[in-house]
């Protein structure tokens, strides 16, 4: 699995959002970047509309004629058990 680019961005913060940065930080245990990139996460979620996310746009990328089977998102355990099995 590739890992995706990051880029740096500045932003600045008066006291008020700092504050509630670092705690949100030492709540949670992760980086400043992370809570940052969670709120982000949070915001997209509940501003842009489900069909407008480009997550969307993955569905059907692949066209109706693959060969998967059509039950791969309910069986998917069975099919990873008989694939590791005849590794």
């Amino acid at each position: 699995m590739a890992v995706a680019e990051k880029k740096p961005v500045q932003v600045y913060l008066d006291q008020k959002y700092l504050g509630i940065l670092s705690l949100l930080v030492e709540k949670l245990r992760v980086s400043q970047a992370e809570v940052l990139r969670r709120g982000l996460e949070s915001l997209a979620r509940e501003v842009i509309p489900v069909d407008q996310d480009p997550a969307w746009q993955l569905i059907g990328l692949m066209g109706e004629d693959t060969d998967s089977p059509g039950d791969l998102s309910v069986e998917h355990d069975k099919y990873l058990a008989e694939w590791a099995a005849n590794e």
